[in-house]
């Protein structure tokens, strides 16, 4: 069960609906939300550090004002955050962390069951106002389960779960049974594995079907052959996904490269909510 979510907080709409879906999920299982905004101060004084000789005077000036500046911005961001959370009736917890924002979140998912946030994030004020890498690096090597939102998010509708037997994707599986067993209530689940023959991956999806099962989830099985992310792709245009269940190789070497590159590119899509675990 989520009874400890992070939810990271940067002011864009894809933060907003991420505080959106943890705040259901923390009413859903009266659990506590851990809202974290970040002062990116690495950013900042990497970016003064490439002021010319003989400016150290100016770039010290600007790290100070821009510091200032970010401080505020964190903390009208986590009154934000306790604002929505009293108001929810949520249980909540939240801190303004110092440094890069990857080491925030990850700190914070030691302790806690999930972490919720944008499928682009937006931590690095003022030095950037496109997005980041944060979530990129949460990803490499997840401490708990990350839930990547998009911008604007629908109802539930279907969830897709990307199974093939490995250690990355069994990890990913079990995790999304543990923290989120009031799915079968809400939408259908579908067991993806993507293969050139049925026979032989049947196995895989049959003992995933029963581990479901098992969770009170009654999930389909099915098969599609092709380039992985290809079928999932075209899957998600079939079925229109409200979230999609995906696990990285544990390994390194050949299958790491493309079933990285495989959840990189659904990432990218930024069209669906992204489960990721490993």
């Amino acid at each position: 069960m989520s009874k400890r979510i992070v939810v990271g907080l940067d002011g864009s709409p894809y933060a907003k609906t991420a505080l959106d879906m943890a705040l259901r999920r923390a009413k859903l299982y009266k659990g506590t939300l851990i809202g974290v905004a970040v002062i990116d101060r690495p950013s900042i004084e990497h970016l003064a550090a490439g002021a010319q000789p003989g400016a150290f005077q100016i770039a010290e000036s600007t790290v100070s004002t821009m510091l200032n500046d970010a401080k505020e911005h964190a903390e009208k961001l986590i009154a934000q955050f306790r604002m929505e959370c009293d108001l929810n009736e949520v249980t909540h917890e939240d801190i303004i962390y110092t440094g890069t924002p990857f080491e925030g979140l990850g700190q914070e998912s030691r302790t806690a069951d999930l972490i919720v946030t944008g499928l682009r994030t937006f931590f690095h004020y003022p030095t950037r106002e496109g997005p980041g890498d944060t979530l990129e690096l949460l990803m490499k090597d997840p401490v708990c389960p990350v839930l990547a939102v998009p911008k604007d998010l629908e109802l539930p509708r279907n969830v897709v779960i990307a199974y093939d037997g490995s250690k990355g994707a069994a990890r990913a599986l079990q995790a999304y049974a543990h923290i989120t067993p009031d799915i079968p209530d809400i939408y259908p689940v579908t067991l993806l594995c993507v293969a050139a023959e049925y026979d032989r991956n049947k196995y895989h999806l049959e003992k995933a079907a029963r581990f479901l099962r098992a969770h009170g989830i009654e999930a389909r099985m099915m098969l599609r052959t092709g380039k992985p992310l290809e079928a999932i792709r075209q899957v998600m245009k079939e079925l229109h996904p409200a979230l999609i269940i995906l696990g990285r190789p544990v390994s390194q070497g050949l299958t790491e490269r493309i079933f990285g590159s495989t959840v990189g590119s659904i990432i990218k899509d930024g069209t669906a909510p992204v489960f990721v675990f490993h």
